[in-house]
């Protein structure tokens, strides 16, 4: 149960750092949507850090899979959100890109 611990302990942070400091929009439904996207997308995350945990160990120990399942668990976190929320009928947008304002 202890190799859960550090999924469990870093995915609020995570997911705080990702949708609510990144610059992205959150289009479509409601607060129960929303809720259930974030509901999904921690399910999604849990799932992609043991899968990878799971590869990762067969060729390194227990910590190192921790550690790099970790890690690839959170490169994966705006994939895993923006599929997620879709699923849900909630999109995330890029802000840029929504903006409608151009650099030049």
């Amino acid at each position: 149960m202890i190799v859960w611990l550090a999924a469990l302990a870093l995915f609020p942070i995570l997911a705080a750092l990702y949708l609510g400091g990144a610059a992205i929009n959150i289009e479509g439904g409601g607060g129960g949507r929303q809720v259930a996207g974030l509901v999904l997308h921690y399910a999604a995350f849990m799932g992609a850090y043991a899968v990878l945990r799971l590869v990762i160990q067969t060729f390194a120990g227990p910590a190192l899979s921790v550690a790099f399942a970790m890690v690839g668990a959170a490169i994966l976190l705006p994939l895993l959100a923006r599929l997620t929320f879709r699923v849900v009928g909630v999109r995330i947008t890029s802000a840029e890109g929504a903006s409608g304002e151009s650099a030049a």
